[in-house]
């Protein structure tokens, strides 16, 4: 009897450190919508981490499984980086960030079946829905003409500048996976709800980052679904034009804003913070200056340089961020994660067993493109929402790549 007793108590508690994971995902995942949330989350998926990882079959997570390798060296030389900085401070406190996002990384892919990939799916669409209408409000109700002054009235942590709706734009492609398997569906209406308000929300706010962004996404979404069925051909296409309409649309009733801000005003700041950038990279090309050391420097490598800048945080280019930040060695390995998980989404996309799981990794695959693709002229780890959705995407990369090898992938 006593025997009994302990086996029905040990399976009780190996079914409840898996769900205890799962939960700490989806919690931390919805709690970017509610910023005071954000600290209770940290702790709480922390300790689902411990708990998984100390007392879980950790029977899947590896360093044989791609892309496990290449993040643990790239997290390596980013600590590493910390340790040479000249500024330890300013570059601990980004680099920190990556801690809770790696325990995510590591529960996805230890715990997630193809159920819960879509579930993770539809709970990034809700994010998407949730801060789309909060600032649909605001920007109603707000006496301002201004973008800035519409994101400084939102007071969330997230939006610091209108290009950080790059966020909803990267979300976008899981949506649209999601609407394209299972349009009829509830959760194939909730990605729909989703893409709507994310492009209605860009457009009202005039980032042209996420404008591009979205297009760029959504357009590699479409043509890796590209079907080979009239009917399903059909469909993608009238969805393709509804959103460039739908964007269009909104933009005229802002009297074509977004639109004009394309042609007078580009990338002239940009191009001045890059030639600057180059300057410091030629000081420090081995192991830079460290992370995120960028602003401390840019007054005094803007008069070697001779440009004068605006005044800013990053450098609106990522693979210059650390270039500048870590050096050759830095930007190395974070090019071969990024080229990794591309190759690796592109092999799934087209050899997964599973039909399921090559719409979803199409949808990933997309979003990641369009993160290299946000990262040329915007993207920086200085955010919190672009740490989080990286290591999330490369999670659901590597889970969907493990769960490709098999015909049923809801088993496993």
């Amino acid at each position: 009897m006593v025997k009994e007793n302990c086996d029905h108590v040990s399976l009780f508690y190996d079914r409840l450190i898996p769900i205890t994971g799962i939960l700490g995902v989806f919690i931390y995942i919805i709690s970017i919508t509610v910023p005071s949330w954000l600290n209770t989350t940290l702790v709480f998926v922390s300790f689902c981490g411990i708990l998984v990882a100390l007392f879980g079959e950790c029977s899947r997570f590896s360093l044989k499984l791609p892309l496990v390798l290449p993040i643990a060296i790239f997290v390596l030389l980013s600590f590493l980086s910390v340790l040479l900085s000249i500024d330890f401070k300013t570059s601990l406190e980004p680099t920190l960030l990556m801690v809770p996002t790696l325990i995510i990384y590591f529960l996805i892919v230890e715990l997630f079946n193809i159920k819960l990939v879509k579930l993770l799916y539809l709970a990034f669409s809700i994010v998407a829905i949730i801060i789309s209408v909060f600032l649909l409000q605001v920007f109603f109700e707000s006496h301002a003409h201004s973008r800035y002054a519409w994101i400084a009235e939102a007071k969330h942590p997230l939006l610091v500048v209108p290009n950080d709706l790059i966020f909803i734009s990267l979300i976008a492609p899981l949506s649209f996976s999601l609407f394209y398997k299972k349009p009829f569906s509830v959760i194939g209406l909730l990605a729909f709800i989703s893409l709507l308000l994310s492009i209605s929300i860009i457009v009202f706010f005039q980032s042209r980052g996420a404008v591009l962004t979205l297009l760029f996404s959504l357009g590699c979404v479409a043509l890796l679904l590209w079907p080979k069925r009239l009917k399903a051909l059909t469909v993608l296409v009238v969805l393709v034009f509804m959103f460039i309409g739908i964007l269009i649309l909104v933009d005229k009733t802002q009297d074509s804003v977004l639109l004009n801000r394309f042609i007078n005003d580009l990338w002239t700041n940009r191009l001045r913070l890059w030639i600057i950038a180059w300057y410091m990279f030629l000081d420090e090309p081995l192991f830079g200056h460290g992370i995120q050391t960028f602003r401390l420097l840019l007054n005094s490598y803007g008069q070697v340089a001779n440009v004068h800048a605006e005044v800013t945080s990053w450098a609106h280019n990522l693979y210059i961020e650390t270039v500048v930040g870590q050096g050759i060695v830095g930007l190395v390995s974070l090019l071969s994660v990024l080229v990794s998980s591309l190759w690796i989404s592109w092999k799934t996309t087209r050899q997964a067993k599973s039909e399921e799981v090559r719409i979803l990794s199409t949808g990933a695959l997309a979003a990641m493109l369009g993160f290299c693709f946000a990262a040329f002229f915007e993207i920086t780890f200085l955010r919190y929402w672009s740490v989080t959705l990286f290591f999330s995407l490369l999670a659901i990369i590597t889970v969907l790549y493990f769960l490709g090898n098999f015909k049923d992938a809801v088993e496993y």
